[in-house]
């Protein structure tokens, strides 16, 4: 097959992608020889976002204080202590264990354990709304049975939402976009546009904001809704480009993505620079590349890797933090970018030969 290497290429990415994580995220906290009990805090709970982080300004966020009996011999009348900081705000789920709340320390009555066995906390951790800077804040957990006395100290790392790039970057959409409109009026850009090319370009748009991203919340892929998705959204641009063949037709595509996406999903215009940067970058290479609108496949496949790496660093290191106040796992970003990056080889390659066949038709 024409793309046989390629997509056995991505189907071992995605078993990578499927077992990988088990084993990155599997580490336990390491524990003395002589210690009975071991400690270890998992926050937030879900293993994409990065370990012991939490953003300022983000809600409750779940938690777990997983105690475990290292040692041979049963365990009787274990309690726990915990001590909240200042910093955070902490209350106890409904779960198996009685849980009292004096002050800013919280006390479990874990009762008994056996060798090996686990006892799990459900905790509700919630960050101060606004930091000017990174703090570590340590959440001392003291573990108490007859005959022996332990205590581990767990460090949180609270970090500010990025406001200042994010305003730069929104005061840069802003000026960019600003720009973009100048540069059309001064220059006439747009009157390069016939009426059949914005027809084509919104027609487009309208499908990649309307059908794809429907097609998408009704079928959720967990980390597979980037390759997925990534596909059709490169096979229609670089459709966009060859059929329209105009400067700035990947910029115009995407600004009409948003425009629509606005409308019929009530999408921020703050999401403005997210897919500016989606359609520079592709315009950009076409004129690094001797306006080549995506008339050869190897070209087509940069335009398409190219979107995808920009889209998927913009997204998950500014916008998610900014707008849902999540800090994701450096490795989650890279199977992320990674999956992007071969939804974009594929789409641009697929989109080649779609788009060639459509100017065949058309001609």
């Amino acid at each position: 097959m024409k793309y046989g290497l390629i997509l056995v290429a991505v189907l071992a990415l995605i078993l990578s992608v499927y077992f990988a994580p088990g084993v990155i995220i599997s580490g336990a906290v390491s524990s003395s020889s002589t210690s009975l009990l071991g400690c270890s805090l998992e926050v937030p709970m879900d293993k994409n976002q990065a370990s012991n982080v939490l953003v300022a300004g983000q809600t409750w966020e779940r938690a777990r204080v997983n105690i475990q009996n290292l040692g041979s011999e049963p365990l009787h009348n274990v309690t726990v202590l915990i001590e909240v900081p200042q910093d955070l705000e902490i209350k106890a789920s409904s779960q198996l264990y009685p849980i009292t709340k004096e002050g800013q320390n919280l006390k479990a009555e874990i009762g008994d354990l056996s060798p090996g066995q686990s006892a799990g906390l459900l905790l509700d951790v919630k960050p101060p709304a606004s930091i000017k800077f990174k703090k570590e804040v340590p959440l001392k957990i003291h573990m108490v049975y007859p005959g022996g006395e332990q205590q581990s100290e767990q460090t949180i790392s609270i970090v500010p939402p990025p406001s200042w790039l994010t305003y730069f970057t929104i005061l840069a959409s802003l000026l960019l976009f600003a720009g973009i409109l100048v540069a059309v009026k001064h220059f006439g850009v747009l009157e390069l546009f016939s009426t059949v090319d914005l027809i084509t370009i919104a027609l487009l748009a309208a499908i990649i904001a309307v059908v794809f991203r429907y097609i998408s919340k009704l079928i959720n892929l967990g980390w597979f809704d980037g390759l997925v998705i990534a596909i059709p959204t490169v096979i229609l641009m670089v459709v966009a480009l060859q059929l329209v063949r105009k400067p700035g037709t990947a910029t115009l595509l995407f600004a009409c993505v948003l425009l629509i996406s606005v409308v019929v999903w009530g999408s921020q215009i703050m999401w403005l620079g997210f897919y500016l940067a989606e359609g520079v970058v592709v315009d950009l290479l076409v004129f690094l590349f001797g306006m080549d609108y995506a008339d050869r496949r190897l070209t087509a496949a940069v335009y398409g890797i190219s979107r995808g790496m920009v889209s998927t660093l913009v997204f998950y290191m500014l916008y998610a933090p900014v707008e849902w106040k999540i800090s994701y796992a450096p490795w989650y970003i890279g199977v992320q970018l990674a999956l992007a990056c071969a939804g974009g080889l594929i789409g641009g390659l697929l989109g080649y030969d779609t788009a060639v066949k459509m100017s065949g038709a058309r001609l």
